[in-house]
């Protein structure tokens, strides 16, 4: 996470060091933007920031200028690019009167950003965002939560905020697993329906011989991990929003086949019930940091992996089982379980998994 407070004057410098100092590095994490390890957050001269202006803006998560918003627009307008890629921008006038959310109030957090600064100031903070304005939920938003893997995002943000908008009524299913994660606000202009089932067709195969194509529709939304609710959603054309906040720990023996590797992970998930979509990261000892199986795995799903030092691992050895062979060959007595609790803060799902040299364990952070 990389934030720039840039300022003009003295006093704006100031300010800036107000806010920078006001705001813990959790919260930064709890807003959902991801759960990247470590927070940069440093204070700049606009001076600086005009000099790479470009590099700036297409490395930070959030830029915070504490300066006249004409000066901010003039001196980013040219590296624009989309609402999906674009950092958070905010605002400030120099004396902490306003905070003003100027791009990426959504998927970039730049709202979230403006209601915290505002408060830890006693600003007032200033959000033009439709949905927002409205007292609606955004269905963005919802994605954002989850760090979501959602097919046509941009299209379906677009025409499912519009609708919010019209006053369409759009049904919302959430797994119960994922309750925790929304606030009232969120949900805002949804309709919530407790079961899938009552957002599926009953007619839709009456007549067996006939091949139909599903539409896809928008008004009707699920949010799940379950390999069998993601499935019925594909098969009833329902939007699907698969978060993706499990980890996968993993040991494996040296050289394991990339194809063994593959099909036991996915045999594991689907005992689980789990899609594998659902995956945000791979951890592992840094030893694996190179093996192939691992590597080719997280590339064709788009999986980050991350792996630790063996005394980073070692720090758990006490609260999961214990393997003398894995002493022997990595210098630790476990891997799997936890490279798992690391990234998942301590909450693992279910049991670890162990065939044919390779272990699991599944957590959700």
């Amino acid at each position: 996470m990389r934030i720039r407070y840039i300022y003009l004057t003295d006093q704006s410098r100031q300010l800036a060091q107000k806010i920078k100092s006001s705001l813990s590095k959790d919260y930064w994490f709890d807003i959902g933007l991801d759960y990247e390890k470590g927070l940069e957050a440093e204070i700049i001269s606009y001076s600086e920031f005009k000099a790479e202006s470009g590099t700036y803006f297409k490395e930070s998560d959030c830029l915070v200028f504490i300066m006249a918003s004409g000066i901010v627009v003039r001196s980013i307008a040219g590296h624009l690019v989309d609402k999906f890629t674009d950092p958070a921008v905010l605002v400030v006038d120099e004396l902490g009167i306003n905070v003003i959310s100027l791009l990426s109030g959504h998927m970039g957090g730049a709202n979230d950003f403006c209601r915290r600064i505002a408060s830890s100031i006693g600003a007032n903070p200033v959000i033009t965002t439709a949905t927002d304005i409205n007292n609606k939920g955004a269905f963005d938003m919802l994605v954002k939560k989850m760090w979501a893997n959602v097919d046509n995002l941009r299209d379906l943000s677009l025409l499912i905020n519009s609708d919010l908008l019209k006053g369409v009524d759009i049904q919302l299913y959430i797994d119960p697993d994922y309750r925790e994660f929304f606030e009232e606000d969120d949900l805002r202009g949804f309709s919530l329906v407790d079961q899938v089932k009552n957002l599926t067709s009953v007619d839709r195969n009456i007549e067996k011989n006939i091949d139909v194509k599903i539409q896809t529709r928008y008004d009707k939304i699920v949010i799940s991990d379950k390999l069998d609710l993601c499935r019925l959603a594909k098969e009833e054309g329902l939007v699907l929003v698969v978060p993706r906040r499990n980890v996968l720990g993993i040991g494996c023996r040296k050289n394991t086949d990339p194809k063994v590797f593959e099909e036991e992970v996915l045999s594991y998930l689907s005992q689980a019930n789990i899609d594998v979509r659902s995956i945000g990261r791979l951890g592992s000892i840094d030893l694996k940091m190179n093996e192939i199986c691992i590597g080719e795995f997280s590339s064709k799903y788009g999986i980050r992996c991350e792996f630790f030092a063996p005394e980073d691992l070692a720090a758990y050895h006490d609260i999961y089982e214990k393997s003398e062979f894995v002493k022997k060959v990595t210098g630790v007595y476990s891997v799997a379980q936890p490279a798992c609790h690391i990234l998942a803060g301590g909450r693992l799902l279910g049991e670890m998994y162990r065939d044919k040299g390779i272990t699991l364990a599944l957590g959700r952070r």
